[in-house]
């Protein structure tokens, strides 16, 4: 989710990556570009489910997560036959 990808929330993300997504999507037919109207939008829904103040915990939850999830398949690799 790009909310968790940027450390400040889906802004920043769509301002990040906005101009590598309108390379690859350049060849759409209807590009629309997440900026405006839009991300003001989507960043509402966002902040509706996940206060920014709560973003930065959110994202050390996942990376925890993850870190885990790497630790598990490692051992699961050298244990699990």
């Amino acid at each position: 989710m790009g909310d968790l990808n940027a450390p400040n929330g889906i802004r920043e993300y769509a301002e990040r990556y906005e101009p590598m997504n309108r390379g690859i999507a350049a060849e759409q037919r209807d590009l629309v570009p997440w900026a405006g109207s839009l991300i003001d939008y989507i960043e509402e829904r966002f902040r509706a489910r996940l206060p920014l103040d709560q973003l930065k915990d959110r994202q050390r939850w996942r990376d925890r997560r993850l870190m885990a999830l790497a630790v598990h398949k490692q051992w699961a690799n050298e244990n699990i036959k």
